[in-house]
């Protein structure tokens, strides 16, 4: 639990340098926020997907319902 907010703030005090940074430094800055924008969109993703499961799920389970109902 204390991992992500030490990596949230050790990862802001580096972005948020207020030095000039080199050409590498900018660089590594663009890295991490693609990397925080695909892993973010993944996650998003894999919601989505856990979502849809359960809907499905559920319609699967109304379906089984109704055709119990018909078969009695």
């Amino acid at each position: 639990m204390h991992f992500p907010v030490m990596l949230f703030f050790g990862l802001s005090h580096f972005l948020m340098q207020t030095e000039p940074a080199s050409t590498s430094m900018k660089n590594l800055n663009f890295l991490f926020a693609a990397y925080t924008i695909v892993w973010l969109l993944i996650i998003g993703y894999l919601f989505s997907l856990a979502r849809r499961q359960k809907k499905i799920a559920q319609e699967l389970e109304t379906v089984k319902h109704m055709q119990r109902e018909a078969a009695k």
